[in-house]
C-alpha cells in the first residue's frame, strides 16, 4: 500500500490543479463577457447615419478592447503557469511511486511529460482558448479599426 503521505500529496496536486482551473475558467469568461460588452457599442456605432461623426469613439472602444485583452492575459498565463507547476508534481509523483501507479492515466504515462508538459497534446489543447483568446480579440480590433478607417475614407 502507498505511504499516507503520498496519497495525501496527490489529493492536494489533484485540489490545487482543480481549484486552478476553475480560476482560469472564471478569468476566461471574464474576457468573453468584457470583449462581447464592447463589441455591442461597436455594431451600434457602426449603424450610424453619419460614421464620421462617431468613427473616433470606434477607435476608442477598439483600443479599450486591446486594453482589455492584453490585461486579462497576464492573470490567465499565470493559471496556466500553476497548473503545470502542479500538474508537474502530480507527475512526478506518480512516476516514483509505483503503488499508485493505478491511479495513472494514460496522459501521465507518456514518455517525458513528468518534465515537459509540451508533450501532453491533450493538455495544450485545454489551454489553447485561454492562452490564445487575448490574442484573437486583438485581432479582431486591429480589424475593426482598419475596417473603420476603409469606411472614413472612401466613406461607405
Amino acid at each position: 500500500m502507498a505511504k499516507l503521505e503520498d496519497i495525501d500529496k496527490l489529493g492536494f496536486y489533484r485540489e490545487e490543479i482543480k481549484f486552478e482551473f476553475s480560476l482560469l475558467a472564471q478569468r476566461s469568461v471574464m474576457l468573453v463577457t468584457c470583449q462581447s460588452f464592447l463589441v455591442v457599442p461597436l455594431a451600434i456605432l457602426h449603424t450610424a447615419a453619419n460614421f464620421r461623426a462617431v468613427h473616433v469613439l470606434v477607435y476608442i472602444v477598439a483600443a479599450l478592447g486591446i486594453f482589455v485583452a492584453l490585461v486579462l492575459r497576464r492573470p490567465l498565463n499565470a493559471a496556466h503557469r500553476t497548473i503545470n507547476k502542479w500538474l508537474l508534481k502530480q507527475r512526478v509523483l506518480l512516476k516514483n511511486n509505483e503503488e499508485l501507479a493505478d491511479i495513472k492515466i494514460d496522459r501521465d504515462a507518456i514518455p517525458g511529460v513528468d518534465e515537459d508538459l509540451k508533450r501532453d497534446r491533450d493538455h495544450i489543447m485545454s489551454l489553447a482558448f485561454s492562452r490564445h483568446g487575448p490574442w484573437a480579440f486583438c485581432v479582431f480590433w486591429i480589424a475593426a479599426v482598419l475596417w473603420s478607417t476603409i469606411r472614413v475614407v472612401w466613406g461607405f
